[in-house]
């Protein structure tokens, strides 16, 4: 199944004002058309708000790394965040058409690093879209 005319739009749309590519335009495409056919809009709603605090707190953590304040507290709330983030992206993906399903479910859920550093960069993405709805107030 192909994304919808109006997501593509909306992602170039949504890179054209960050002057900034996504790293997985297409699955997040497939993911929120996923989420609105199949009437999962509360599900992907929660993710990308999930996915902005696990990529701004990710970036703290960095920042003050394993001996700051607060860190140890800061991680678990993260790896819950994470862990709650994938299912409920998981339970999207599921609705998606079977090989985008499948590949998603390799790509980003998989137990491997390569999987959890694809689904932190999925995670910056979906924090994007999350900025704009906080900003423009409307998803395709």
């Amino acid at each position: 199944m192909v994304v919808r005319p109006q997501t593509l739009d909306f992602i170039r749309e949504l890179e054209r004002s960050l002057n900034h590519k996504l790293f997985f335009p297409n699955d997040v495409g497939h993911l929120l058309d996923a989420a609105r056919r199949d009437q999962k809009m509360e599900a992907f709603e929660e993710a990308i708000f999930l996915a902005k605090f696990i990529t701004k707190s990710a970036g703290v953590m960095k920042r003050i790394g394993p001996d700051g304040d607060g860190y140890e507290k800061l991680s678990s709330e993260v790896e819950a965040g994470i862990q709650k983030a994938s299912s409920l992206l998981k339970s999207v993906s599921q609705s998606c058409p079977d090989d985008v399903g499948q590949l998603q479910s390799t790509m980003f859920f998989a137990m491997s690093h390569e999987a959890v550093e694809r689904l932190m960069r999925l995670f910056a993405d979906l924090a994007l879209v999350k900025n704009w709805v906080l900003d423009k107030n409307s998803l395709p």
